[in-house]
């Protein structure tokens, strides 16, 4: 795979604007169908390296951070800090990036503001890719039910300031000998994946803004885009993984079963890592979703 490559061939770091004012980054590279990467909470566009590097020779990629992630600067105003404002944030990466309809590729939280963005702007989008994640309230099913609604208690009652240090606990803790293993261990981490893999992952929790992370994990909490799954009339291909801690398969085949016609590729042995340790079935089969979009008309915007 080349996805090291990919990634240095991308233009460098664009900046457009949400509708509060903050400054958010993109990249794009290549040319061809648009697909549009969606990252998840906490992270950055790591998790897409290698998948990027399957589809590089075949469309345009267009990455970008999150308010308060990677290069996209903290919230200015922490009221906006919803999904409907993410999905907004979205489009204006796609006018900003010359894009009128693109595919949407969605990690993790990332399902959540691909899936929100078909009820802001649904003519802007030839199809719809959510990978390991939920359509709503992502603490439900953290772990286990039970252990999820406590998480996110605990989440409230710490605040912007409590966000602060868990991401420090992070950070630092990922320094500690022996502590990839135990994420491996405990599911989190796909067997196949190194300590080095996933450097970018935890170098990356030392720079997130707390208070933009603390709003955003309550506002994907509040949000559900499970009345939207029903009137979805484009291709989707949805991907779960057996092992996945914090978006488990049963909510990503129910995702499916809603999604009238949809695909589901189902990995059982993938945790929430699965892009990195599960590159080569997930790649194979969107090149497979990309080429039966290649071979129907595409979407035609009403006007």
């Amino acid at each position: 795979m080349n996805g090291s490559n990919t990634v240095q061939n991308m233009d460098a770091f664009k900046f457009t604007l949400a509708a509060d004012g903050t400054s958010l980054a993109y990249q794009s590279h290549g040319s061809g169908h648009p697909l549009i990467f969606t990252n998840g909470y906490a992270t950055s566009t790591f998790y897409w390296r290698p998948l990027m590097g399957r589809l590089g020779h075949r469309a345009r990629l267009v990455t970008w951070d999150l308010k308060g992630h990677g290069r996209s600067a903290p919230a200015r105003d922490m009221g906006s800090v919803t999904v409907p404002a993410c999905a907004d944030d979205l489009r204006r990466v796609m006018d900003a990036a010359g894009i009128e309809r693109a595919t949407l590729l969605g990690f993790s939280f990332g399902c959540q503001i691909v899936l929100e963005a078909w009820r802001h702007f649904p003519d802007r989008i030839n199809a719809i890719v959510p990978i390991l994640g939920p359509y709503g309230r992502p603490f439900d099913n953290v772990f286990d039910p039970r252990v999820g609604k406590v998480v996110f208690r605990a989440f409230q009652m710490a605040g912007p300031r409590g966000a602060s240090m868990m991401l420090r606990t992070g950070w630092y803790g990922a320094k500690l000998p022996g502590s990839h293993e135990v994420a491996r261990k405990l599911g989190m981490v796909c067997n196949s994946v190194g300590a080095g893999d996933m450097r970018p992952f935890y170098d990356h929790l030392g720079a997130i803004d707390a208070e933009t992370w603390f709003a955003m994990g309550a506002a994907a909490q509040e949000h559900s885009a499970e009345d939207l799954l029903s009137t979805i009339d484009v291709p989707v291909l949805v991907i779960t993984g057996g092992r996945d801690s914090f978006a488990p398969a049963h909510l990503g085949q129910r995702m499916s079963e809603l999604i009238e016609g949809s695909r589901w590729l189902h990995i059982a042995d993938a945790t929430h890592t699965g892009l990195l340790g599960h590159t080569d079935v997930i790649g194979d089969e969107v090149e497979r979703f990309l080429d039966s979009l290649d071979a129907k008309p595409a979407r035609q915007a009403v006007t």
